[in-house]
């Protein structure tokens, strides 16, 4: 799983960081990272973090308030993609999974989803797993919305607070020490969940 996370994306991260903080200062800073954590979550090919990252560096007072804008532009930009998925798959949700080269990765994804939705779509909104095409695929399968809002929530939640904390408190340094432990904390959680759900089904 780690090759989620390409050398390209790491120095996309660096670039952001480092000089994100010139245009994120802006009085229209929580907009533009609203619009960002939105489009990332429909089809834009990019990560929320170094961008959280960047404005948290730029006004570390204000990370609660980025975090929460981030995590509620995603979801709804979550919704909006599993709303594609739903109903306008074939005119909209497919070229954009076929934009990408993303073709095998949403055909195991959906695969996945027909298993587990509510564990998958946590751990895809938790994980650098692609989260527009986990909401893609719910939407397309008809995953239950309200299972999937509520494990968005929960994903987002737990990644972009992670990030957030670790931005406020070691600076730079975050997203590193982020990646390294999201991982643990996804597999962590899907075993608590798998566990919980079998011990509901069998007991």
């Amino acid at each position: 799983m780690n090759n989620l996370v390409s050398e390209k994306d790491k120095k996309v991260d660096e670039v952001v960081v480092r000089y994100g903080t010139k245009w994120l200062t802006s009085k229209h800073s929580a907009s533009i990272l609203a619009a960002i954590s939105f489009a990332e979550s429909v089809f834009a090919p990019i990560v929320i973090d170094p961008f959280l990252v960047a404005m948290i560096l730029a006004s570390p007072k204000k990370w609660k308030k980025y975090v929460l804008v981030s995590i509620g532009a995603s979801v709804f930009g979550g919704i909006v993609a599993y709303i594609l998925g739903a109903l306008f798959f074939e005119t909209l949700g497919a070229k954009i999974i076929a934009f990408y080269s993303l073709e095998n990765t949403f055909t195991t994804i959906s695969n996945n989803l027909n298993d587990n939705g509510f564990v998958f779509v946590l751990i895809g909104a938790l994980t650098p797993i692609p989260y527009k095409i986990v909401a893609l695929a719910s939407g397309l399968l008809k995953i239950n919305f309200l299972t999937f809002v509520v494990a968005s929530l929960i994903g987002r939640i737990l990644r972009l607070g992670l990030v957030g904390i670790a931005a406020s408190k070691v600076g730079p340094k975050a997203l590193p020490i982020v990646r390294r432990n999201l991982y643990t904390i996804a597999a962590v959680i899907g075993v608590i969940l798998c566990a919980y759900i079998a011990i509901r089904l069998f007991a």
